[in-house]
């Protein structure tokens, strides 16, 4: 740093220092405000970018029936009641398919994660690429994936999901279908068909992918830019005991309606006991989804606004003080031969110290906070842009707070010297 910069420097931090508590406070109102609103930002992105989400599949066909039978787990009751009531939904007018499904494309139906893993040692640390797990007999063809490579899962090789997630299991889906998009993550620039992975920890054979789809979206994590495909579906069959989704399939989208009164009056002529907790098309599902995301991006859009707004009036509070408790010292420099532009340019200058102090403690406070919703919530990482975003933001924050009372600290006339 130059000589002439210094001059300018030295008489700030004298200052700064002179004020230590204040000081820090600022420091942390900046730093804090940074981390979160680097954060905000990044997940308002996040549900933004679900509005515009291409579904993959033919939702406007789609109808889903979430219902609770209270069966005993893995019974041979259950499977007869599951055999039961597929075939009789299949039978009813205007109905092209039906699945069982352990959740529902964009809708926050549930959430089941698993880890594409290359070798089993990943699989024990969870380190793969953290993908959504569907599962059903019928799956892909009711909901109608578009197959761009490969073929459908063999249908004789589906196993139980209760066998596959039960605790030491060593059972695992012998084949998978994976989307373009989480093929060209795990295997760039080769051919995927014939792949093996690993999808949960446990000593489990491979799982080989047969297919690829074009499109299949993660069900409720939200994710980062190219990672809202990253998808599989697996040869697996529910039954009702497992707490499963009626995914069912109409020819006509017209049909919708007088199809799930039909699928509804069915459920409970087979089990008057039947708990219907939900009765949707996808499409209405999806509107639900689509609005909680709009109106959790408003959220975090007023959290930022108030945010900024919070630390802004901090700043032009305590500049404020500053001026009125440096009326005499200004005046002097005045006196001796400052401009007005070297007064505002000083003030600025502080302030700018400041806020920069707060945002480089802030883009740590911002990594640690994407490091916690990592961990807890399955959130994706805060991607490096992010955090001189929100550097720009409460740097920016920070000068136009400043100006209003550093204009009139360089207003102050030199015959304030001589009032003192």
């Amino acid at each position: 740093m130059s000589g002439a910069a210094m001059d300018h420097f030295k008489p700030i931090l004298s200052a700064l220092l002179r004020h230590k508590v204040v000081l820090a406070l600022l420091v942390l109102v900046v730093a804090l405000s940074c981390g979160v609103v680097s954060n905000c930002v990044f997940l308002m992105s996040l549900h933004l970018k679900r509005l515009n989400m291409p579904a993959g599949f033919d939702e406007g066909r789609l109808i889903e029936i979430n219902a609770d039978n209270l069966l005993v787990p893995h019974s041979d009751e259950a499977k007869r009641r599951t055999r039961e009531t597929v075939d009789a939904l299949r039978q009813l007018p205007g109905v092209q398919g039906v699945t069982l499904s352990n959740m529902v494309p964009l809708d926050d139906s549930a959430f089941y994660p698993g880890y594409i893993a290359l070798n089993e040692q990943d699989a024990q640390n969870r380190s793969g690429v953290l993908v959504d797990v569907y599962g059903g007999e019928h799956f892909a063809q009711t909901l109608g994936l578009h197959l761009v490579a490969g073929h459908w899962l063999n249908p004789l090789g589906f196993v139980d999901y209760a066998d596959v997630y039960k605790p030491d299991s060593t059972v695992a889906p012998a084949e998978a279908l994976v989307t373009e998009a989480l093929a060209r993550r795990v295997w760039p620039g080769q051919d995927p068909l014939g792949k093996q992975f690993y999808f949960t920890a446990g000593n489990r054979p491979p799982t080989t992918v047969v297919g690829v789809v074009e499109h299949l979206p993660r069900s409720y994590a939200l994710a980062a830019d190219g990672e809202e495909d990253y998808s599989i579906v697996l040869s697996m069959r529910l039954w009702l005991d497992d707490g499963v989704y009626y995914l069912i399939r109409t020819e006509d989208p017209s049909q919708r309606q007088q199809v799930l009164r039909a699928a509804v009056d069915v459920l409970r002529k087979l089990d008057p006991h039947v708990a219907i907790i939900a009765q949707r098309s996808v499409t209405d599902a999806r509107k639900q989804q689509l609005g909680k995301d709009l109106a959790m991006a408003r959220a975090l859009a007023g959290l930022c606004v108030i945010l900024l707004a919070i630390t802004g009036l901090g700043i032009v509070g305590l500049s404020s003080y500053w001026v009125q408790q440096r009326r005499r010292h200004i005046g002097v420099r005045r006196a001796l031969g400052a401009t007005r532009a070297d007064i505002l340019r000083y003030f600025m200058l502080e302030n700018f110290l400041l806020t920069s102090l707060g945002v480089v403690l802030g883009m740590v406070l911002a990594y640690g906070l994407s490091m916690l919703l990592m961990h807890y919530y399955e959130l994706p990482r805060l991607p490096w842009f992010y955090f001189p975003l929100g550097a720009v933001a409460l740097c920016v924050t920070g000068q136009l707070a400043v100006l209003a009372p550093a204009l009139r600290a360089a207003a102050i006339s030199p015959a304030t010297a001589a009032a003192g």
